[in-house]
């Protein structure tokens, strides 16, 4: 389910993205913040939620379409590039931006400003009982 139309991903200014490569993202994008959510959302009416939390959790979403697009990755699989590689007599390493003692961490597809934008929502919230 998309919660959010390409006008109103626009309004926010993020990464400047055609209708195209943003309807290609938003399903995905939608997926993975109702993850973390807890599929808050299937279950409640978004537009007829409290205006805050409605609007932090489409902030979310368009955050993580940006950060989808700007990492050009739709699955945990695309993130994760290898940190060191070789092309002949090449060595390239990388260091982790995941760990300071450089072992091979993988990143997350979720982005992490999608995540603190959902902070202090109740929407990450992973206690016994629902949100109301």
């Amino acid at each position: 389910m998309a919660y959010l139309t390409y006008s109103e991903y626009d309004t926010f200014g993020y990464a400047d993205l055609s209708a195209g490569e943003f309807n290609q993202l938003i399903g995905k994008a939608s997926d993975f913040i109702d993850s973390q959510t807890r599929n808050f959302y299937q279950f409640n009416e978004l537009e007829e939620d409290i205006p805050f939390r409605r609007d932090k959790f489409k902030k979310a979403v368009a955050l993580q379409v940006e950060y989808m697009y700007q990492s050009d990755a739709t699955s945990s699989y695309d993130v994760n590039t290898p940190q060191t590689w070789s092309i002949g007599r090449t060595n390239v390493s990388e260091a982790s931006r995941y760990s300071n003692t450089g072992r091979n961490e993988a990143p997350s597809i979720l982005s992490d400003d999608a995540l603190l934008a959902l902070s202090g929502t109740g929407l990450l919230y992973r206690g016994l009982g629902g949100i109301n």
